[in-house]
């Protein structure tokens, strides 16, 4: 043993044997504090004096205390070189915390520790991991914000401690903690911050169910145990946030993938609308573009909203009239695509625009998982189409329209003489004309249907406005069905009462034709007849008997009578005579027989060839009527021409 040193300065030296040294140095590695007062006897038992013995015992005591807390700090350092590699790793952050939670636990000591979390969308913490709990209440607690400890450990952001937590007047109390922390039976707290910056993400906490003061070892030893699991929580976040960063990049690629995709679609379908409007295409072809783009059926709509489209992919059900006609003003009004949803089903409407007014609309229904958005941008583009051909259409139907108008009026007043052959230039426009017809509406509303007619009308006819008359050439043979057609149309289009005439074009040519179908409309009214079509010949001899206009019986004599005369005239027969005797008996056979001193079979015979002639049969009152009514107007114009001739001399029947 070396020197210790003397009390009067002078030279001393102090020896131990071997065996005490030895019990000195099992002293200082030993952690039982008795065994100091032993060692202090022995010492003594050496002669060493009482001074040097307690120089000695204090200097073991030092060492045992300094080995002592040497131990404890390499355990703190375990645990946190433990709880560092499981951060390294970081499969599982409920797995470090709990651990974490567990190591702080049993190196601090206390009764319970637990961690306390920030919680998304609330404005608060809740207990996550606990260890030493007896209670399932605070193994769950949510600690609302501003309340408790927990709201010291914010507000300072340093670590905050109570040695009697019901004594506690620093904090604002929440009855719920309260209760919490009365059923755990904790009496002390130890709180220190989870920081990630200046952001405060969770506190732990390190409790005893006796009064304590904690040491500044347990609170640094528990601020290490809180960096570790701010580190876990805001490696877990990062990770988390850039999984859903990697997660919403894909998705948005893949929604870009699936927008470039429809773009490239809809910029296809716009490059072939846009042909369809060049190459002069129709409603019908933009339908079938959009249902093979859309693999939909797709309805076209005309102004009125009915269906004008005939692609075969149009077989879906519409809207309601009503709901369609609110959408369709909508869409007009804002120029872009409305949504209407009845009976459960939804419906994209967009309107189809002209100059001044709706021109019609298109329909689609709506199908799930389909980017609306572009499909609304693609419906607009068509309906911009249609109505671009629309008003090309329009355009070149008015252009051709007010041609041949201009051609027929010409003709109708008599001024054809100007062109070359007028005739010619109308078969040319619309083919051979072969019917007449004439249409009347009262208001004159049918003088503003022009676009109206060039549509119902078409390649079939010509037609012009004379007066309050729409007139009609028909380049078909049907002209009777081809003009009803059209009034039915008129009709309900106008909501007013359309009533029509027509006739066939005959020898006579087009301006007889006309004047006939013109002068039987206009007898209609006098038999208080309306929204009817007629064929003009049922007036024949009507007209005849009432009109004044040059020439109108004798046409209806001729066209009645002329085949007979003509047969009389080549063949030296009277057919002529014998019809006027069989009216002039009463249509009595055997009457006219004794008249004209002949076989009654004769008559019979005769009156055959006349029903052959004509076309005509006895059979029919409306055939004897008229065949009557031509024999004496015929007679009664002899009469008149003989007269005349009495009186001044030969006259000229035209």
């Amino acid at each position: 043993m070396e020197q210790l040193g003397s009390h009067d300065g002078s030279s001393e030296v102090d020896r131990l044997s071997t065996d005490t040294v030895v019990e000195l140095l099992r002293a200082a590695n030993s952690e039982q504090q008795d065994a100091l007062r032993t060692l202090d006897d022995r010492v003594r038992s050496e002669g060493i004096s009482p001074e040097r013995s307690r120089q000695v015992t204090d200097a073991v005591g030092q060492l045992q205390s300094t080995r002592s807390h040497l131990r404890r700090r390499s355990q703190e350092l375990t645990g946190l070189l433990a709880t560092a590699r499981e951060l390294v790793q970081l499969h599982d952050v409920g797995t470090v915390l709990s651990r974490l939670v567990q190591r702080a636990h049993e190196l601090i000591g206390t009764d319970v520790t637990y961690l306390a979390e920030t919680e998304a969308g609330a404005d608060g913490m809740r207990v996550r991991h606990s260890v030493g709990t007896v209670t399932e209440i605070f193994r769950d607690l949510f600690v609302p914000a501003g309340k408790g400890l927990a709201n010291k450990v914010v507000e300072a952001r340093a670590p905050v401690w109570v040695a009697r937590y019901e004594e506690m007047i620093a904090a604002p109390r929440d009855p719920s903690i309260d209760a919490a922390v009365e059923a755990e039976g904790l009496v002390s707290f130890l709180g220190v911050p989870m920081m990630v910056g200046d952001e405060i993400i969770g506190a732990l906490f390190a409790c005893n169910r006796f009064d304590h003061e904690y040491t500044p070892e347990q609170i640094a030893l528990l601020s290490a145990f809180a960096d570790h699991a701010a580190l876990a929580l805001n490696s877990a976040r990062l990770l988390g946030n850039s999984e859903l960063a990697a997660q919403r990049a894909k998705e948005a690629y893949r929604e870009l993938a699936d927008h470039v995709t429809d773009m490239e679609r809809a910029n296809r379908v716009h490059e072939t609308l846009t042909a369809a409007v060049v190459a002069g295409g129709s409603i019908g072809e933009i339908t079938a573009t959009l249902a093979q783009a859309l693999n939909r059926p797709v309805i076209a709509l005309d102004a009125r909203l009915r269906r004008v489209s005939s692609s075969p992919s149009d077989c879906g059900s519409a809207p309601p009239p009503r709901l369609l006609a609110s959408s369709v003003a909508e869409s007009r009004d804002s120029g872009r695509c409305t949504a209407v949803k009845a009976g459960g089903t939804e419906w994209i409407v967009v309107a189809i625009v002209g100059a001044d007014s709706v021109t019609g609309a298109i329909v689609v229904p709506v199908a799930s998982g389909q980017r609306r958005d572009v499909e609304g941008r693609l419906l607009e583009r068509a309906a911009h189409v249609a109505a671009l051909l629309s008003l090309k259409q329009e355009a070149v139907d008015s252009a051709r329209a007010s041609r041949r108008s201009r051609i027929l009026n010409d003709i109708l007043d008599g001024t054809e003489l100007a062109r070359a052959d007028p005739a010619d230039e109308l078969n040319s426009l619309a083919g051979p004309l072969q019917s007449a017809s004439a249409l009347w509406s009262p208001g004159g509303e049918l003088s503003r249907r022009s676009r109206r007619l060039v549509q119902l009308i078409g390649d079939s006819g010509l037609f012009a406005m004379r007066g309050e008359h729409l007139i009609v050439l028909w380049a078909a043979a049907d002209g009777g069905k081809r003009t009803e057609a059209l009034r039915e149309h008129l009709e309900a289009e106008n909501r007013n009462r359309t009533t029509a005439v027509h006739s066939e074009v005959t020898s006579s040519g087009i301006l007889k034709a006309v004047e006939r179908v013109t002068g039987c409309l206009e007898l209609l009214p006098s038999f208080g007849v309306e929204g009817v079509s007629v064929p003009a010949v049922s007036f024949a001899p009507y007209q005849a008997l009432v009109s004044s206009d040059p020439g109108s019986a004798e046409q209806f004599i001729a066209e009645m009578l002329g085949p007979i005369v003509a047969w009389d005239e080549r063949r030296g027969t009277d057919l002529f005579g014998t019809l006027s005797a069989y009216f002039d008996t009463g249509e009595s056979g055997s009457g006219s027989a004794r008249e004209l001193h002949v076989h009654k079979n004769t008559i019979q015979q005769r009156l055959e060839r006349i029903g052959e002639l004509t076309g005509g049969a006895f059979a029919d009152p409306e055939y004897r009527f008229r065949m009557h009514a031509a024999v004496r107007l015929r007679r009664l114009r002899s009469e008149l021409i003989e007269s005349a001739q009495n009186l001044s001399g030969p006259a000229t029947a035209t």
